[in-house]
């Protein structure tokens, strides 16, 4: 079969190739290299990251592929595949992109984190000399400074014409009898020793410097300059500061949902770089949400502009919901908690304007939809919060567990400072997750309704007065003596026998008449 009538296959299903490449080898490689690059390059994309590496690898031109995976691709791919198996693409790396891997994962929070940059380093020694001289050739020499001094501490001794010999008291690992290293940990010695020999050989000056603020710069002003260099070059790949990922939850601005006065997004050219990605973020989402939909329909341009607004979207999410980048599973909830607030954002426009998804999509920002979910979802939280704190629930005993179920689970589930979602079908244990899209918070609106009117029910419809329910909550209706409790058990028994014949004959398709439920409720 010719290498063009498999190329269709290719693109869509990546791993068809794989499997070629186990019988025939020669045939795969042809077909491979039969396509243009931007081809490769998408296919690579299309592809699981175990799948991404071994597509990679396949390439004469493995360097250019992996240097050309977006920043958030390229450390995406590292993270899923572990540092057991990315040894391969770290070699490939460009130092950019191994550089923002690092500076994504070598940090917790705002504070420096040497140990997670002990994880990436020694694989990027494995891959050469060159390549770690690179690294250390580019990297901040407060980094370098910071790692140094959580591998060892330096003494400096510089001879006399008096006194030509060290005294004893110095430590024994000196490359030039000048600095003398004390290694913190001498099981882990190598590695940093390594790095020395080779800094000491290849950069001597950088030797000089990192050895020398060692001694004289302040840890505190190290870490300080540090992760000021780092939060600009994570703000230059769209990894927003805290504050501004922070807007992703904000308070609309006048005005921000009114699209229709909006030219579309790529005419202006927004967002202004738009590098292939992969449709990982909409994956996070149940495919038949409008945006995932919307977004199958749209050219490979669109897609790729959409797909940069929505790495965006999930770095702010990540970023304010305190995420850890280094941790794939989550980001993926991070993540997938952002794009749900977009995806709730345009059904919720789409619906109260009377407007096309599509045309919303293609005029708003996906922070402003974003916006607009976050504010929908606000407003059950301030409710919930009112009944609970101020309503008929404020002061009961029990609270909201007063509720029948499901009531008392979504009501608790928008009382949490991250409202969240009921869902009865997550299994495993788990009750809540995200709001996503418009029915969910349809359902929510419904239940709060109902748990609303429970109080007018109560007190106003019943004639219950709020004390009687609390004394009749808190009272003890069981007796302790067994033939009381015998007695009481046989009572209940046929008090509930003759409540479910009478419910028996309801037809709950239908809505009861409100005659028969005073006469059932007043009665029981």
């Amino acid at each position: 079969m010719e290498p063009s009538d498999q190329t269709p296959d290719i693109l869509a299903d990546p791993g068809s190739l794989l499997e070629l490449e186990k019988t025939d080898p020669r045939a795969a490689e042809a077909l491979w290299h039969g396509l243009e690059f931007s081809q490769r390059l998408r296919a690579v994309l299309a592809a699981r990251p175990p799948q991404r590496e071994k597509l990679i690898t396949l390439a004469r031109d493995s360097e250019e592929l992996t240097q050309a995976l977006a920043m958030d691709e390229f450390a995406a791919t590292v993270l899923e595949l572990g540092p057991e198996d990315a040894g391969m693409l770290l070699g490939l790396a460009s130092d950019e992109q191994l550089t923002y891997l690092l500076d994504l994962t070598g940090w917790v929070k705002e504070d420096f984190a040497p140990t997670r940059y002990e994880v990436w380093l020694p694989l990027v020694m494995e891959a050469g000399a060159d390549r770690l001289e690179a690294w250390l050739a580019a990297t901040d020499l407060e980094v370098l400074t910071l790692l140094f001094a959580h591998w060892f501490k330096v003494v400096k001794y510089l001879p006399s014409q008096d006194e030509q010999e060290p005294p004893d008291d110095l430590p024994a690992f000196t490359l030039d009898g000048v600095y003398f290293i004390e290694f913190h940990d001498q099981t882990t010695a190598a590695f940093p020793a390594q790095v020395l020999v080779l800094l000491k050989s290849e950069l001597e000056d950088r030797y000089h410097q990192a050895l020398e603020a060692m001694l004289w710069e302040s840890a505190s002003g190290l870490a300080e300059d540090a992760a000021r260099f780092r939060r600009g070059r994570m703000q230059d790949h769209g990894f927003p500061e805290r504050l501004e990922a922070l807007e992703l939850w904000a308070v609309a601005p006048p005005g921000e949902a009114d699209w229709q006065e909006r030219p579309p997004k790529l005419s202006l050219g927004f967002p202004p770089k738009s590098p292939p990605r992969s449709g990982a973020m909409l994956g996070l989402l149940p495919p038949d949400l409008a945006l995932p939909r919307l977004a199958e329909g749209l050219d490979s341009a669109a897609q790729d502009a959409l797909r940069s607004e929505l790495a965006y979207v999930a770095n702010c999410a990540v970023v304010g919901l305190e995420a850890d980048p280094a941790q794939p599973e989550a980001v993926a909830r991070a993540a997938g908690e952002g794009l749900g607030l977009v995806n709730l954002g345009l059904e919720l426009l789409a619906r109260d304007q009377g407007a096309s998804a599509a045309a919303i999509l293609e005029r708003l920002p996906l922070a402003a939809l974003a916006r607009q979910g976050a504010a929908a979802i606000r407003e059950l939280n301030r409710r919930a919060w009112h009944l609970v704190r101020q309503g008929w629930l404020a002061g009961l005993p029990t609270s909201l567990h007063i509720l029948d179920e499901p009531l008392d689970r979504w009501l608790g589930g928008l009382v949490f400072p991250r409202p969240r979602c009921y869902d009865a079908g997550l299994g495993a244990g788990r009750e809540y997750r995200a709001f996503r899209c418009l029915a969910d918070l349809e359902q929510a609106r419904a239940y709060l309704d109902l748990a609303e009117f429970g109080g007018r029910l109560l007190f106003d419809l019943l004639g219950m007065e709020r004390l009687e329910l609390i004394e009749l909550m808190g009272a003890r209706v069981w007796p302790a003596d067994p033939v009381q409790a015998a007695l009481a058990g046989e009572l209940l028994r046929r008090v509930l026998d003759n409540i479910q014949r009478e419910l028996a004959g309801i037809n709950t398709s239908q809505t009861p008449q409100g005659q028969f439920i005073t006469g059932l409720v007043s009665q029981r």
